[in-house]
């Protein structure tokens, strides 16, 4: 591990361990709740008639246009000003439904760490917009010097917060799915038919994975023991079969199949 890495790394502990985070994040999250619940809206800003969560998509659009606005300030000379301004004005306006798709990824960790690295890469963005809206005023001003300057200082925070995300999304884990990739093994016997009882959802382990073993009406249902976007636990939803209120995010689930996020790939139920 090298010096930067070793420093970096103690950084993130830091902002892992930060209270004040945590309670900005609980703090955003429960507004954000109260105002986006689990239904249409909340499916439209998470991705789910995309299949795909919508908030990385969505940063390419501010990325994108602030980079190319710093190689036009750079290298474009005076012809290329008007491009430059348009660029970062550009980069302002697409930041703000990227940053409620953000918002809405974040309302669905549950782990301090997370919250904590989660909050400070949402302050790190709009702090970064901030510095592009002001440089945005200026440039319009006629003020290029200092226009440029606090561009430079936004694309600095950006990529600071890049690094954030990308931690999030890479170490931690926060976004992608969870559930299991590939095919189960064969039939295997896990449990006696006798101890799975009518009604009591019951975790077991194959080939490595977790599974959920749920017996209802005389069909016996096994389910990958996670929900696809955040990992919850299956088996500790606290009403099955009826809709399922999973102890993470605002997931609910039936058997044979799931709603309210991102759907599992086909084959996550089988009937037995």
């Amino acid at each position: 591990m090298t010096l930067l890495t070793r420093q970096t790394e103690a950084v993130i502990q830091g902002i892992q361990r930060s209270r004040p985070l945590d309670s900005i994040g609980r703090a955003l999250t429960l507004g954000f709740a109260r105002v986006v619940r689990p239904g249409k809206l909340k499916d439209l800003v998470s991705g789910t008639w995309l299949g795909h969560p919508l908030h990385p998509l969505l940063t390419d659009v501010p990325i994108g246009s602030w980079t190319s606005a710093f190689v036009l300030d750079l290298l474009g000379g005076e012809a290329a000003q008007g491009a430059a301004d348009m660029l970062i004005g550009l980069g302002v306006v697409s930041a703000v439904p990227t940053a409620v798709t953000g918002l809405s990824e974040l309302a669905d960790v549950t782990e301090k760490g997370e919250r904590s690295v989660g909050s400070a890469h949402a302050i790190g963005n709009v702090t970064a917009v901030a510095l592009f809206g002001m440089s945005y005023a200026l440039r319009r001003r006629g003020k290029r010097g200092p226009g440029t300057a606090l561009s430079l200082a936004g694309a600095a925070v950006a990529t600071a917060s890049a690094y954030l995300g990308g931690h999030l999304v890479f170490r931690q884990v926060v976004g992608p799915s969870r559930a299991l990739d590939g095919p189960l093994p064969d039939w295997t016997p896990v449990l006696d038919a006798g101890d799975l009882a009518e009604g009591k959802p019951k975790r077991v382990t194959v080939g490595g994975g977790q599974i959920m073993l749920y017996k209802e009406g005389g069909r016996t249902y096994a389910l990958i023991n996670r929900c696809s976007h955040r990992g919850g636990p299956l088996h500790k939803g606290n009403r099955w079969p009826r809709p399922c209120d999973l102890p993470v995010a605002s997931q609910r689930v039936q058997p044979g199949g799931w709603i309210g996020h991102p759907r599992p790939r086909d084959g996550a139920t089988a009937h037995l």
